[in-house]
């Protein structure tokens, strides 16, 4: 980030090789660093050594080149691997064995290269208003942690209470069931999440699938949960959530509430708004109507 800052005026992209296991964690938290960027700045890696007669480096190499340096750049942080430039925020690494390596699971990628280059324009955000921002401050006191049918609630109110003690938990990310269900006969676990919220420590509600949202509220588990005073992540990953949160908390300018409220509003078109998200299952016809056509990314 300081780099970029330093360099900014000098050159019209910025291209960023690094290796792939973290790519899309420090991609991520470079786009949340990067306030009001109007250049592109794409990462790229490869899954075969640059070395090797067969190696993939080459083409993503020039691939990102060219987005970093067109005459209608897309100016954001992005990730271009194998044949598809993805929105750094909502990127994944997927497969550990194959070229096609990244996804965005929850959006369509920026742009698919071919014999042509296609753009989804519609997904591209607007220009940047402002002068560039440089956010290097991230405060990284945040725990995920996947729940697994059968778990003990004594290992994370030990948790808790020992974060909240020593000052070093100041967040708590959940990856649950589905669209954010937790153990529905699990009313210490419930407690226990209320306790954290009391204690002041964020909780934030994702969702184990690859693809989809939390839908806080649709289902009694969801509802107990929003009565504990966990806040939902929408259709962010894992990634982006933890970077979000670790930036906002960096900023030392906004309490916890706060942070709490942004996490569903889109800073850097990490998250799809509420109201655009899919009806939840059994939705009245309602609904469903009313959210036809809706998109924000």
């Amino acid at each position: 980030a300081r780099d970029i800052k330093a360099n900014y005026l000098h050159f019209d992209g910025f291209v960023i090789l690094m290796g792939t296991d973290t790519m899309a964690y420090t991609a991520t938290a470079l786009s949340f660093m990067l306030e009001n960027l109007g250049k592109p700045v794409v990462f790229t890696g490869s899954q075969i050594p640059i070395a090797e007669p067969h190696s993939d480096a080459r083409q993503n190499l020039i691939m990102s080149l060219i987005f970093a340096a067109r005459e209608s750049p897309i100016s954001e942080v992005t990730i271009f691997f194998h044949d598809r430039l993805i929105r750094a925020c909502r990127a994944q690494k997927v497969n550990a064995g194959e070229l096609h390596a990244f996804d965005s699971p929850n959006i369509p990628p920026l742009a698919t290269t071919g014999i042509a280059i296609k753009e989804n324009d519609h997904l591209i955000l607007p220009p940047a208003r402002g002068v560039l921002r440089v956010h290097t401050r991230m405060d990284t006191r945040l725990l995920a942690l996947r729940l697994v049918p059968g778990f003990d609630d004594q290992i994370l109110r030990h948790t808790i209470q020992a974060g909240a003690e020593s000052g070093s938990l100041r967040a708590l990310v959940l990856q649950l069931y589905g669209t954010g269900n937790a153990p529905a006969v699990k009313e210490d676990f419930i407690n226990c999440l209320k306790i954290a919220t009391d204690l002041g420590i964020l909780v934030v509600a994702s969702t184990q699938c690859h693809r989809g949202s939390v839908m806080m509220g649709h289902y009694a588990t969801g509802k107990a949960l929003e009565r504990a005073g966990v806040v939902s992540s929408n259709d962010m990953t894992l990634e982006a959530i933890s970077c979000k949160i670790a930036y906002l908390m960096g900023r030392g300018d906004l309490t916890k509430d706060e942070i709490g409220d942004l996490m569903c509003v889109s800073m850097r078109g990490e998250v799809t708004h509420s109201d655009a998200l899919p009806p939840p299952p059994f939705s009245s016809t309602f609904q469903r109507a009313s959210r036809k056509g809706r998109h924000y990314y």
